[in-house]
């Protein structure tokens, strides 16, 4: 297992690749990293995020400001978490839960503009569910209608660092 403080986010760069396979199973509810790099990387509202475990690139998804997100939230500080994936080979080690655990903070410090994250995941999708659930998400309620079937809501808190007196 890797400890969550080995799993830090980064803001993704042209100079680290950033290219993996998944499973058929798991691209039933996701894109492929490149796919997604390749689409939106000039896209100044869509946001790539590089996961990291020990310094190799072992997941990535994209935090997007475009208008997509108020479909999940009427919050204007909203970001729609989306295109979220684990590297195959760092699957099952506690990345998941370390990178969404990591969220909060890197928001704060990358995003201070934000104060919710929003995502929509697959009803049919357990293990994500688990996943967000575990590290903080909540369910908002809201379910939407997409080509894959019913998404179910999700959304955390960004809390604001508060400044000692």
């Amino acid at each position: 297992m890797i400890k969550k403080k080995e799993v830090s986010l980064h803001p993704y760069s042209s100079k680290v690749a950033v290219t993996y396979d998944l499973p058929s199973d798991q691209l039933e509810f996701t894109g492929l990293p490149q796919d997604i790099i390749e689409r939106d990387a000039k896209n100044p509202l869509k946001h790539l995020i590089i996961i990291k475990a020990r310094d190799e690139v072992a997941g990535f998804f994209e935090l997007d400001e475009s208008d997509d997100r108020k479909k999940y939230s009427n919050n204007p500080r909203a970001l729609l978490l989306r295109g979220y994936s684990v590297n195959p080979k760092f699957q099952g080690r506690g990345i998941a839960t370390g990178s969404i655990y990591a969220l909060p903070e890197f928001i704060r410090k990358e995003y201070p503009q934000f104060d919710e994250i929003v995502l929509g995941v697959n009803a049919r999708n357990l293990a994500a569910q688990r996943v967000y659930e575990k590290a903080g998400f909540e369910d908002t309620g809201r379910r939407l209608m997409r080509s894959k079937g019913e998404q179910i809501v999700m959304c955390l808190r960004v809390e604001r660092a508060t400044e000692s007196a």
